[in-house]
Parts: structure tokens; sequence; C-alpha cells
């Protein structure tokens, strides 16, 4: 018994020894981007400041108006009623995730209350139908700015927005 141990530790020490002689032989630095290549860096991280923000808003912006063929002063009055849309919503968003999280614990615990998760789940319905109402005014305000086949092209891109990302298109 005693002579396996010691066989098992002295395999396991010339191993580990082996390992670590492996990585210090190797002399050359692993490479690494050079600077501007993998985007801005700061502090934060890589292309995370408040900069970066703005620069993703702008391209946005820029490939909305080329994909839409937007006027410039289209593409203002979208832009407004698209922070407006966004500012409305956000609170609901934000109820919506809260009712969500509180389902989810109220699921997962050992004896669930049937009538609180019967609430959570009517109450996020609430919240549902409310965000769809402020969807549905933000695109009808959007079709008073945008011609038919713009409005068209829109909405297909709403459409295939979330298949893109998510490589399902």
């Amino acid at each position: 018994m005693k002579k396996k141990f010691v066989m098992t530790a002295l395999i396991a020490g010339l191993l580990g020894s082996a390992g670590t002689v492996f990585a210090a032989s190797n002399d050359q630095p692993a490479p690494c981007a050079r600077p501007g290549i993998s985007g801005q860096v700061d502090a934060r991280g890589y292309g995370r400041g408040p900069e970066a923000r703005f620069a993703r808003q702008e391209m946005m912006q820029n490939r909305m108006k080329q994909a839409l063929d937007l006027s410039d002063s289209q593409q203002a009055k979208m832009m407004e009623l698209r922070r407006g849309f966004y500012q409305e919503s956000r609170p609901v968003r934000q109820t919506m995730k809260d009712l969500k999280r509180d389902l989810a614990l109220e699921s997962v615990k050992k004896f669930p209350d049937k009538r609180k998760i019967a609430n959570l789940t009517q109450r996020i319905g609430h919240q549902s139908v409310r965000l769809a109402q402020l969807q549905s005014r933000h695109l009808r305000e959007l079709s008073t700015v945008l011609d038919a086949r713009q409005m068209d092209r829109l909405l297909q891109m709403k459409d295939n927005f979330g298949a893109r990302r998510f490589n399902r298109g």
C-alpha cells in the first residue's frame, strides 16, 4: 500500500515538473493584437466607454438612413420619435423584467404559492399589453414620417433583426 502511494506521488511530481519545464521553455511571448485593431482601449475595456456608445448609435443611424433611403429631416424626426418611445417604454420593460424575475424565484421554491404565481403572470400580461400598445402607437407615428415603401422596408428589417442576431435566419 505504501509502495503504491509513493509511486503515485512520484508520477504526479514528475508530470507536474515536466509541465512546468515545458511552460518555462516557451521563451517567446504570446502575440498580441496591435493597438487599434480590436477597437478603442480604455480603462473599462475594449470599446465600452461612453464614446463607443455614441459611435454605435451613429453607425446605426447611418445604416438606417441608407437602408431606408431617408432624407435628413426624416432621419431627425425618426430619431426623435425613437428616443421618445424608448423613454416611455423603459419603465414598462423594467417592470416586466422585475415581474419575470419574481415569477422565476417563486416558481423554483420548494412549495410555490400558486396564487402568487397566477397574480404575477396576470401582471406580466398587463405589462405586455401596455408595451404592445406603446409599440403600435410608435409605428403609427413612424408611418406619418415614412412613405409606404420605407415603412415596408422598416417592418422587414424589424422582423429580420432577431434572426440575424441569433443566427436563426
